[in-house]
């Protein structure tokens, strides 16, 4: 088959989109929240579906990789060389290491160092098994530093200091491969993203039941590898659809009109999310995913042009930060709580402090009937600002870093 002619790139002058940071932060949120009520073992969940919210994350991964492809300065008809292709698929690896690394070690630190120094239990404490102490916690650190977490080599029976962290192998390997295949066939692979989305996703539901089993073996991957082939496919397709659209003039009627689907997406997204049981039916959520990102980048509707503010960009950065740290947060912001109502308790006689033991009255409860919007408030405050800690830390360190190597060069 000869290469594929890329598209002749769109000016670097475009807007940049600020709106898709807004919803970067919204799914971590729903991610950190999904696990606090795990954490908390309520009764009544308030996200009874939150678990697929990666989903979003994996869709926009497909997106971007095939926006990088589209904006790429190359000569207009010249082929794209399978060694440039590898060195672009490389590229990709390296810049996600790049900016996973930094927080991620710090958070790993934590867990190594400061966390058992306060009580705070870690992944395997909180379910029941005994804690891997520093030797064990130090063993368990090589799956995260390898990106080897969700992998027949990583699964170490749950043990792993970060968990979560299983979603960013597969983006890893899949985004690897995609980023090789869209610039050394473009056409190709964007013609058949949508097939490659749909077959994996029947794949997954005729070997599953479940809709986030990331470790379930599927054929020669495992589950969270299937769900990434899949969903980075949709996101590719997705761009193709915004390709077409992003230069076209919308009247006020379309304006309008795409305004209003947006808003039922979003809607739609929320009701899935909040009433639905956790199952394959959640797969549902996946058109509303793919609005929403193609509406942020369209940037025509009355939503996405609301949420266009640079404001939000500072929240998208923390965003991977908050990931990586919520887990140790989740058992951290719980025993902070209680320790904070007991003190609270011995200082009943203060007005000040019997108002402030009132308003925790129904927050961090373990084994609680359900998760109150006091959690909700509390706990995302708690993740957000150890997470702009954590990623104005590792600034600190890479700025020390440059500097130092630039002073003895």
């Amino acid at each position: 088959m000869p290469d594929a002619v890329l598209p002749a790139p769109q000016a670097a002058s475009r807007e940049r989109i600020s709106s898709v940071e807004f919803w970067r932060f919204f799914f971590t949120v729903m991610v950190c929240l999904y696990h606090l009520e795990i954490y908390l073992s309520v009764r009544n969940k308030l996200m009874p579906s939150g678990s697929g919210a990666v989903e979003f994350f994996f869709i926009l991964a497909g997106f971007t990789i095939a926006m990088s492809a589209g904006k790429r300065a190359l000569t207009p008809g010249a082929p794209v060389s399978p060694k440039r292709a590898r060195e672009l698929a490389v590229d990709y690896v390296k810049k996600k290491l790049k900016a996973i690394y930094p927080p991620l070690a710090a958070v790993l630190l934590l867990g190594l160092v400061v966390y058992p120094l306060l009580g705070v239990k870690s992944a395997a404490g909180v379910q029941g098994l005994p804690e891997p102490g520093i030797a064990g916690s130090v063993a368990n650190i090589e799956w995260e530093l390898l990106m080897l977490v969700g992998t027949p080599f990583g699964m170490n029976n749950y043990m792993a200091p970060i968990v979560p962290l299983w979603f960013l192998t597969p983006l890893l390997l899949v985004g690897y491969v995609y980023t090789y295949a869209i610039y050394r066939h473009y056409e190709f692979t964007v013609f058949a993203a949508p097939a490659v989305g749909v077959l994996f996703y029947i794949f997954f539901t005729l070997n599953s039941n479940m809709m986030l089993d990331h470790g379930v073996k599927m054929g020669f991957l495992n589950a969270g590898a299937v769900h990434a082939v899949a969903e980075m496919s949709f996101g590719v397709a997705a761009y193709t659809l915004y390709e077409r659209l992003r230069d076209r003039k919308f009247s006020r009627f379309w304006v309008i009109a795409l305004s209003l689907l947006e808003i039922y997406a979003i809607y739609r997204l929320l009701a899935l999310t909040f009433y639905q049981p956790v199952s394959l039916d959640n797969f549902r959520r996946i058109p509303y995913i793919i609005m929403l990102i193609l509406f942020s980048f369209l940037n025509v509707t009355y939503f996405s042009r609301f949420m266009n503010k640079p404001f939000w960009r500072g929240f998208g950065r923390v965003s991977l930060a908050m990931y990586l740290a919520h887990v140790h947060l989740a058992q951290a912001y719980i025993q902070g709580v209680a320790l904070l109502k007991e003190k609270l308790l011995g200082a009943y006689a203060s007005p000040e402090m019997s108002a402030w033991l009132f308003f925790l009255r129904d927050a961090g409860n373990y084994r609680g009937v359900s998760m109150t919007w006091k959690d909700v408030l509390l706990f995302t405050l708690f993740t957000a600002f150890a997470a702009l800690l954590i990623t104005g830390a590792t600034a600190g360190v890479r700025r020390a870093v440059r500097a130092a190597l630039s002073f003895s060069s």
